[in-house]
Formats: structure tokens, sequence, C-alpha cells
């Protein structure tokens, strides 16, 4: 999991960064939006109707939050980043998401 300081943490913080561009890949939906940070922020955030059980919403997060891990060192440092995991992403393999993820920001021209 990433560090508390290279997350997203207060509601205010993601109602601003939802505000930003959106880009659909086929395991999450992201929201960009660039900061005055220092360092790149992100935030995942899951939704009750798609994940119905505890477990189902652990592991997308879990899934979804290595994804970033290894991300993160390639990421600009004023980004802030929100990643809402669909459902899909539970039939699949962290490497998997790493490369959805990937895909994604570089058509977000981010990467």
């Amino acid at each position: 999991m990433l560090s508390k300081d290279k997350r997203l943490n207060l509601r205010t913080d993601f109602k601003w960064a939802a505000t930003g561009k959106k880009i659909e890949t086929k395991f999450t939906k992201l929201f960009l939006k660039n900061g005055r940070n220092t360092e790149a922020k992100v935030g995942i955030t899951l939704s009750g109707r798609n994940f119905k059980k505890a477990s189902e919403k652990n592991r997308a997060r879990r899934l979804v939050s290595k994804g970033f891990e290894d991300l993160y060192a390639k990421l600009p440092k004023d980004i802030n980043i929100i990643a809402l995991p669909k459902h899909a992403v539970l039939e699949v393999k962290s490497a998997d998401v790493f490369l959805d993820l990937e895909e994604g920001l570089k058509k977000g021209r981010i990467l």
C-alpha cells in the first residue's frame, strides 16, 4: 500500500480531484488533475454498488494499490489521481492491473 503522504485522504481532496480529466480503462475509471503538491497523490475509492462483499472491496483496493506502487516513480510530481476499480478487476492478476493502469495513464498523456 502507498504510504499516507502519497495518498489523497480528505473528502475535499477527492471532490476537487474528481473534477479533473476522466479516463476509462478496462479495470478502472481514473480522474486526473494537476495541483500544487510536491509529490504525486493517489486515492482509491470503491462503489458499494459494484462490490457487495468486504473481501471483494479489499481485493480490488489491494490490486489497484499495488499497480500504483509500481507506477509511482514514473508519475509527475504535481498530479492527483483518483482510481475507481470496476468489478472486472477481481478476475485478473496484479500484473494485468499494472499494465492497464500504465496504458490508461499513457492515453491520458501522464506518462
